[in-house]
């Protein structure tokens, strides 16, 4: 069973590129199969997939939501980083901001030579 490690930071700033990949990966993720769901509707004659206010089906709905898809990802990342940035340069100005994370296995396991790392 592997075990998970638990930390928390304490930290005064976050970059801006870590909120905008956070952001994109996470929209991007729930984005991208709500496309590809509605590219097959689009297939099969729903009208799921519009360009120009005109309904695309067939083969085109297949490639042209995934597209679309990702296109809103971009915007929307756009828009939230940069207000979640502006938010969270006003945070660092009056308060630390403590943030959770569990730390990848690769690097446990190079640090704790007990538990089968390896040290070089």
């Amino acid at each position: 069973m592997k075990k998970e490690i638990e930390q928390t930071l304490v930290v005064r700033k976050v970059k801006a590129g870590s909120v905008y990949k956070l952001l994109f990966c996470g929209l991007l993720t729930g984005f991208f199969p709500l496309g590809l769901l509605f590219g097959v509707m689009g297939f099969f004659g729903a009208d799921t997939v519009k360009w120009n206010n005109e309904p695309i089906h067939g083969v085109a709905a297949l490639f042209t939501s995934p597209a679309i898809s990702l296109l809103v990802a971009l915007a929307f990342t756009a828009f939230l980083g940069t207000v979640a940035c502006f938010g969270l340069w006003l945070l660092s100005r009056f308060r630390t901001l403590i943030i959770r994370v569990v730390l990848a296995q690769q690097a446990v396991q190079a640090d704790s030579p007990d538990e089968g790392g390896s040290v070089a």
